[in-house]
């Protein structure tokens, strides 16, 4: 059975803000493109998920790292069907690493978005991650290492919290 390698990519605007969460699940034909899996929102407002398709981690134009998290055997993966496709975003859900990304509830409004981050009043797309990925690890889809490389990688539940002054880059 073939494997692909899994990526968590990490990118942040600026050094006090939080790092935003995704997985990047590389082309079988192109592996520098693939689709992204991701929650995008804000915590006053609630989060939703979506899948970046024919995208290139390449393309993030602040700083990022990419860190694989593990394997996942090819026949859980639907890669696009046109390589030469243009980029898009969507919410439907292809394959079953995109099922299970869809069973797990993207985080809802925050009971108090200035507080630090938790597990459960206060979610981010970090906190989604992690909840994906043990989800993904518990179907037998990841190995479960995989949850702790991703949880090493959080950032600390009060950095970026808060408001911050005008002109602060």
């Amino acid at each position: 059975m073939a494997m692909r390698t899994i990526y968590l990519v990490s990118d942040r605007q600026a050094s006090f803000q939080r790092s935003h969460f995704s997985l990047f699940v590389p082309s079988a034909a192109d592996p520098t493109m693939g689709t992204v899996i991701h929650v995008v929102g804000a915590p006053m407002a609630g989060y939703a998920l979506e899948f970046k398709r024919n995208h290139s981690p390449a393309s993030i134009p602040h700083s990022h790292e990419i860190c694989p998290i593990g394997q996942v055997a090819s026949a859980h993966i639907v890669d696009s069907t046109d390589a030469a496709a243009a980029p898009s975003i969507d919410c439907q859900p292809k394959g079953d690493i995109e099922i299970a990304a869809a069973q797990v509830p993207p985080p809802g409004i925050s009971e108090n978005f200035l507080a630090p981050v938790n597990d459960t009043t206060n979610r981010r797309c970090q906190e989604w991650t992690v909840e994906y990925v043990r989800h993904l690890a518990s179907k037998g889809i990841i190995d479960a290492s995989a949850v702790e490389i991703v949880q090493s990688r959080r950032d600390p539940p009060g950095h970026g919290i808060g408001l911050q002054p005008a002109g602060r880059h």
